[in-house]
């Protein structure tokens, strides 16, 4: 006997769209508020006619405030958004695409966040549900160790400063800096991170990449011998991952450089190390701080990206080999999904030269 969920979805399925619009229009207002209806609408991807029924409805239920500024979230509103996302990852079938990644990469745990939305949208949804998996699972001691980029910077950015206070944690930048924007540097997420977690920082005052001669002389700095050491007792990393072709553009490598990366397969990169689809590193530039073969050694690596342009990057940049966890989007996730279907096959993460056929 079907239950009353599976009777909804084969007599009224149109409900399941309507509670996906929803939830959309209720997280973009959290995210941007105040927000006014003709962005909202524009953001989620619906005319300001349809936007407008939803709003008036969220007003009478007490979930939303209207006024000229735009749509603002009541507490209630915000109560109510939390509790739709359990449902929307049944609706989304989230739980189940967790099971095929965790399988297919071989990883201890796999998130996915919810949801559709524009590109900015999507990124400060799953910057959020990072922040929440840190406030919720990181300890009161320890090395915290964190790297750079535009989704760790959203992650600083979204995360609320906790009550609880981890005197005893210290949050470090996993590497140098890439010359690039300061709120992307590794050094100003590790201390925005630090702050929301109640935690001690210490900042790495290296580029990433240095003259050999010019590194050894700058490790023997007592602010730089001290955070390459915390970094060797590192218990948890926090890290992204990139584009192949991106990261070697924001590392300002010389053209012919990057030639030869791409040539060589390379699609995704972590920590200087490029890789192609089959997960083999296909090309090394000199990275300051946490090393590929360093993460082994770590209790807890925890890689972070979302959005189908990253879909290959994570494919070949995670596996059970050096990542635990992945946090990703639900547009991320059906992008792998769908590669792996079209495949026809998996691949056993520790070997990815061996391909196994699975009964999923």
């Amino acid at each position: 006997m079907p239950n009353l969920w599976e009777l909804q979805q084969k007599i009224v399925p149109d409900l399941n769209q309507q509670l996906l619009k929803r939830y959309n229009i209720l997280r973009t207002i959290y995210h941007f508020q105040p927000l006014g209806r003709r962005l909202l609408a524009r953001r989620i991807g619906f005319s300001e006619r349809e936007v407008r029924g939803d709003l008036e409805f969220f007003g009478r239920q007490g979930f939303v405030r209207n006024s000229s500024a735009g749509a603002k979230l009541t507490p209630e509103g915000e109560k109510i958004l939390l509790s739709l996302e359990k449902l929307i990852r049944k609706v989304q079938g989230t739980q189940e695409q967790e099971k095929i990644l965790k399988r297919y990469l071989g990883l201890k745990e796999v998130i996915i966040v919810p949801g559709e939305g524009d590109k900015i949208l999507r990124r400060e949804e799953l910057a959020r549900q990072v922040g929440n998996y840190l406030h919720e699972r990181i300890g009161e001691e320890g090395v915290l160790a964190v790297t750079g980029g535009t989704t760790l910077a959203a992650v600083a950015k979204a995360m609320h400063r906790g009550r609880k206070k981890r005197t005893q944690l210290t949050v470090v930048p996993g590497r140098g800096g890439l010359g690039e924007k300061m709120e992307l540097e590794a050094n100003t997420i590790s201390a925005e991170i630090a702050n929301a977690l109640g935690a001690q920082y210490r900042l790495l005052y290296l580029p990433d990449s240095s003259n050999p001669k010019t590194l050894a002389a700058l490790k023997e700095e007592p602010a730089v011998a001290e955070v390459l050491g915390l970094l060797k007792n590192t218990d948890v990393l926090l890290h992204g991952i990139g584009v192949a072709r991106e990261m070697a553009e924001r590392r300002k490598l010389p053209p012919e450089e990057i030639e030869i990366i791409l040539k060589r397969g390379a699609v995704g990169e972590a920590f200087g190390y490029y890789f192609n689809s089959l997960g083999r590193v296909v090309y090394i530039t000199p990275s300051v701080g946490i090393k590929l073969e360093d993460l082994e050694k770590i209790n807890k690596v925890i890689a972070v990206a979302g959005g189908i342009e990253k879909a290959e990057a994570i494919i070949s940049a995670v596996n059970s080999s050096y990542q635990d966890v992945l946090i990703t989007d639900s547009e991320a996730a059906s992008a792998i999904i769908k590669k792996i279907k079209e495949e026809g096959s998996t691949y056993d993460s520790k070997n990815r030269d061996q391909w196994v056929w699975s009964d999923w």
